[in-house]
């Protein structure tokens, strides 16, 4: 008598990680990272600036425009993705790719920032101001960056997320 042993191929695999629900719980999650991380700098602009402040890249003439700027840019790049935009997903994605080098930068340089200025002012429990938000903060942003690129190989596919062109 034989065994049979429940193998999952690689085609089933890759059909399941792109049919349409799994695409739009990744798209969901997104959409809700960058909506509820916009939303929560613009509860405390000022502490962020702060935040924004101590990576020591901005200028402190621009600091309330980039406090005020991109927690809203956050929030559009969220409903657009939600919305099933292109560019929605395109800005999610470059804003992404942008706080990795923002971070990578940060923990290349040794700054030991404890909040790391993803969500509200003071998300971080004390105690990690080390350099371990950043890197926590850097393999976070990666996983996003593999949601983003999940949404991008799933618009090429039969179960893709019917995104509406422009």
């Amino acid at each position: 008598m034989s065994v049979q042993t429940s193998v999952i191929s690689p085609t089933r695999l890759r059909d399941f990680a792109l049919a349409r629900p799994v695409l739009f719980t990744v798209r969901l999650a997104l959409a809700a990272v960058y909506i509820v991380a916009g939303a929560t700098k613009l509860y405390d602009v000022r502490g962020f600036a702060e935040i924004v402040n101590m990576y020591g890249i901005v200028p402190i003439d621009l600091l309330p425009f980039v406090a005020l700027l991109l927690p809203l840019v956050e929030i559009v790049a969220g409903v657009a993705l939600l919305a099933g935009r292109d560019w929605g997903l395109a800005l999610v994605t470059a804003l992404t790719v942008l706080f990795l080098a923002v971070l990578g930068y940060a923990i290349w340089s040794g700054l030991s920032i404890g909040d790391c200025g993803c969500f509200a002012p003071g998300d971080i429990p004390s105690g990690h101001d080390d350099g371990s938000a950043l890197k926590e903060a850097f393999i976070r942003d990666l996983l996003l960056l593999a949601g983003s690129l999940h949404l991008y190989l799933g618009r090429h596919t039969r179960a893709g997320l019917n995104v509406p062109h422009p």
